[in-house]
């Protein structure tokens, strides 16, 4: 099923978060040994990321640290 999520901000932001959390998480090695699963990950991680940060002000807060700080928390808890 393909979704076009890039006529809206909602859609153009969650779509970049999946980008990022996917890059993010390659240039730290992960794979869990089936990517489609990781993808299927990525995608709910980036969903919860902007549900987290739907209010924050991204002019006072750093995204790619935040970025960075949630997706090595959720590659961590995703190992344990």
């Amino acid at each position: 099923m393909i979704y076009d999520f890039s006529d809206t901000v909602e859609g153009t932001k969650l779509l970049e978060a999946v980008a990022d959390i996917a890059f993010i998480a390659g240039q730290r090695g992960f794979f869990s040994g089936d990517s489609r699963e990781d993808i299927a990950e990525f995608i709910k991680w980036a969903r919860e990321f902007e549900a987290i940060h739907e209010e924050t002000d991204w002019d006072e807060t750093d995204y790619e640290d935040a970025l960075e700080a949630f997706t090595d928390n959720k590659m961590r808890f995703d190992l344990d």
